[in-house]
């Protein structure tokens, strides 16, 4: 790790500005944080090597790992809460000495990123660039709207005659208010417009959100030594050369078998669907059915204990 003398001198000359009034402390002291943090770049102050003490002993380990977010979207204010207990933890451990690490990584596999991409293909495919999406006319969005409240009432009334207390609506109908959820739309909110058509490649994906997230986790002080960083799936040899490994590893000890169970199936991928995969029905799972199969005789079949029938 850098040496703490260096940090600690520059911290001396740092100046907090002051104004009397409005938002002034505020933006003293975000132009303070923005100082600091270039005095932590510079001095790789969260890089992690190996140390030593005074009398050439290792000093002692500290490791803090967090889930890898899910990298089809900017990070949130979810992220951010759950990233002060690592955050404050490292650095806790590094002031009490101890070589302290912090790695991180971005989650990518799985089908959300490529049933998103795939949607937006579709919508371009059938609505132009830029979409002319047909609820823009306000009577087709009327009559939409309440068809798909109607659709989510019927549901909810379903679900509470079984016996089930689960709401109609999807996370998306939740978050926006409404059932018409179009994927252009959803990415114009967090890009430019005209950038858009590129995410109908899902690969585009992995190579746009990530670094977003690794300058917002700057921002945010995370102290995340950055050398460590990676993403999952294929694109990624080493992680994909290790997932390999360790599930090979599983199935020659016998711990991983292969085999056969009900699942949800997408038509559209032509593959599995699990719960969290899905841009909506998370939550449903393969219904069971129980068959009771009986032969039906003829009636001359001469059997006595038929013949009142």
């Amino acid at each position: 790790m850098a040496p703490a003398a260096p940090p600690a001198a520059e911290m001396a000359n740092l100046s907090v500005s002051t104004a009397p009034k409005g938002t002034a402390k505020r933006d003293a002291l975000c132009a303070s944080e923005v100082e600091v943090q270039a005095m932590w770049e510079r001095e790789k102050a969260f890089e992690s090597n190996p140390c030593y003490d005074e009398d050439g002993n290792k000093k002692e380990k500290f490791i803090v790992t967090f889930p890898y977010p899910y990298s089809n979207g900017h990070l949130h204010l979810g992220h951010a809460f759950s990233l002060t207990k690592a955050v404050f933890r490292a650095q806790f451990e590094r002031n009490r000495g101890k070589n302290s690490l912090f790695p991180f990584a971005f989650h990518c596999t799985g089908m959300p990123i490529q049933a998103a991409a795939n949607k937006l293909k579709s919508e371009i495919e059938l609505y132009g660039v830029p979409p002319k999406f047909p609820e823009e006319d306000p009577e087709v969005r009327a009559q939409m709207e309440a068809e798909l409240a109607a659709a989510a009432k019927a549901k909810a009334d379903k679900q509470a005659a079984g016996g089930k207390a689960k709401g109609g609506k999807t996370k998306l109908i939740q978050k926006t208010g409404t059932g018409i959820v179009r994927q252009w739309n959803i990415l114009k909110r967090m890009v430019p417009e005209e950038e858009i058509p590129k995410f109908a490649d899902p690969i585009y994906w992995l190579m746009h959100f990530p670094p977003i997230g690794v300058d917002h986790m700057k921002r945010f002080g995370s102290g995340v030594d950055w050398r460590r960083a990676f993403i999952t799936t294929s694109v990624n040899g080493y992680y994909d050369a290790f997932i390999r490994w360790q599930f090979n590893v599983l199935k020659q000890k016998g711990k991983v078998l292969f085999g056969k169970r009900n699942n949800v199936y997408s038509l559209v991928d032509g593959q599995v669907c699990a719960d969290h995969d899905r841009s909506e029905g998370e939550g449903v799972g393969p219904q069971e059915y129980v068959l009771i199969k009986l032969k039906v005789l003829a009636p001359d079949h001469g059997q006595e204990r038929h013949g009142k029938m």
